[in-house]
């Protein structure tokens, strides 16, 4: 199935997939802008949305690693994290790919969260 996607389509959806390079909270800030403010767009919105809860999902481990650093457990998970970050960067080019071409990527892992926003 084959949709026509405009270059303003593609390009929100992008800047959701790789708000990470905007550093501090615009990884968060920048995809939740996009998914509200472009609900009625479905191709921009699925994309703002696997973004969004990609980025949250790597927020919330990201704190509890630091939090448990704090008593040395987490010092153990902090590769496991670094890892998870490495993922989150090379699915956000297979999504920014995905996007570029006009097509739907699905986050690995995190669909069920996705689904029920």
């Amino acid at each position: 199935m084959s949709i026509t996607v405009s270059s303003e389509q593609k390009i929100l959806a992008i800047t959701a997939h790789i708000a990470y390079m905007l550093g501090g909270l615009g990884f968060i800030i920048a995809p939740l802008l996009i998914f509200l403010f472009r609900k009625d767009d479905p191709f921009v919105n699925h994309h703002a949305k696997q973004a969004l809860v990609a980025h949250l999902a790597i927020l919330v481990l990201s704190a509890i690693v630091s939090f448990l650093c704090m008593v040395v457990i987490g010092v153990l998970l902090v590769p496991i994290v670094a890892i998870l970050w490495i993922v989150l960067v090379v699915t956000s080019i297979i999504a920014t790919i995905k996007a570029l071409n006009g097509e739907q990527y699905y986050y690995p892992f995190i669909q069920q969260i996705v689904d029920k926003l």
